[in-house]
């Protein structure tokens, strides 16, 4: 038996990450629980059910930053097997970003061509960051 979690080391406040989680020779659905604990205080909670492999999600709160924990443990009935496992890690959270995406006019150019391109910068809800760049 074994397990795998699978999380991003920095967390983005206001934003629902994902923590993937694959339960190794899996013959039971597991409750997996989630949680998100700054200062000794839980600040959000995520759970599900996973059969081999799943996805939990987890809303991490407005205005967060900073070090926190990430708890995870999965578990089955307690009067059946008990925890199957517990762990945490330290992650970061960090304010949301934005990204930049670049949309060429082709996909392969020869030597010489001119190269025509659009930036795009969008905030983590893809919504845009300005209006046109000049």
């Amino acid at each position: 038996r074994g397990y795998l979690i699978a999380a991003p080391s920095v967390f983005r406040s206001g934003v629902e990450e994902a923590i993937s989680v694959t339960i190794f020779n899996s013959l039971k659905e597991t409750t997996v629980q989630v949680q998100l604990v700054v200062k000794g205080e839980t600040v959000s909670r995520g759970h599900g059910t996973v059969l081999d492999k799943g996805t939990i999600k987890l809303k991490v709160p407005s205005g967060l930053r900073g070090q926190a924990h990430l708890k995870v443990w999965g578990n089955r009935h307690l009067a059946e097997e008990g925890y199957i496992f517990h762990n945490y890690t330290t992650v970061t959270v960090d304010s949301k970003g934005s990204s930049v995406f670049i949309q060429t006019d082709k996909p392969v150019y020869k030597p010489k061509q001119k190269v025509l391109i659009n930036l795009f910068t969008v905030t983590s809800d893809l919504r845009p960051v300005n209006d046109r760049v000049k």
